[in-house]
């Protein structure tokens, strides 16, 4: 957390190595619509991807600038943020993001989070409350927490077939508490093969553009 009088937090590293590791997190944001990473180095990229995309929205010169100057991959993600995101969240004044929590990491238990862009291709909050309601079931709880309840609902309401795809999420997750395996193995499988798909699409697309 920021000490008193600190703006924000240093995430362990000097001006310097701090911005860049902030730029690479916005950049895998832009490109893949969800990163997995700690929740102080996610709470620090929120802001900074909201800026973004407000500036895109704008369209502004100084604020396509400003994107070019931070972004480590302008061509693609300048392409994203004004063809894409500017069009999805045109009718949004803020909050384009969502904050979701981790278990703690395995090897020193640092607190965990998903960043997520709202209306992607994934919804990360269907396996999160997955999770939470698998656990639930399998420690024999016939309630649940709020949060969750509140999620469950929202899902349901709001997901094409949402009951009937949290149902086969929450067995999913059952196998996998069952399995011994980690859920947020799970989840980090997801992203990655999200990033897959990106990178082959991106690859594709390249080869279209020379022939």
């Amino acid at each position: 957390m920021p000490s008193q009088g600190q703006a924000h937090r240093t995430l362990g590293r000097a001006s310097g190595p701090r911005r860049a590791l902030l730029r690479q997190l916005v950049t895998s944001l832009i490109e893949h619509d969800s990163i997995t990473t700690t929740y102080a180095r996610a709470k620090e990229t929120q802001p900074l991807i909201e800026k973004l995309i407000t500036h895109a929205k704008d369209g502004t010169v100084a604020g396509r600038k400003s994107i070019y100057g931070f972004v480590f991959n302008p061509a693609l993600s300048m392409k994203k943020l004004y063809d894409e995101l500017a069009v999805r969240y045109n009718d949004r004044t803020g909050g384009y993001t969502r904050l979701l929590h981790l278990e703690p990491r395995d090897r020193d238990a640092a607190p965990m989070a998903v960043l997520e862009l709202l209306g992607g291709p994934k919804d990360l909050r269907l396996y999160l409350t997955a999770k939470a309601i698998a656990h639930a079931e399998v420690s024999g709880k016939t309630k649940l927490d709020r949060a969750t309840a509140l999620n469950m609902r929202k899902i349901e309401a709001n997901m094409k077939d949402g009951k009937q795809l949290l149902r086969e999420k929450v067995e999913l997750m059952k196998r996998v508490y069952h399995s011994g395996r980690s859920s947020q193995d799970v989840l980090t499988d997801i992203s990655e093969n999200a990033k897959r798909r990106a990178d082959d699409k991106a690859i594709s697309k390249k080869i279209a553009l020379r022939k």
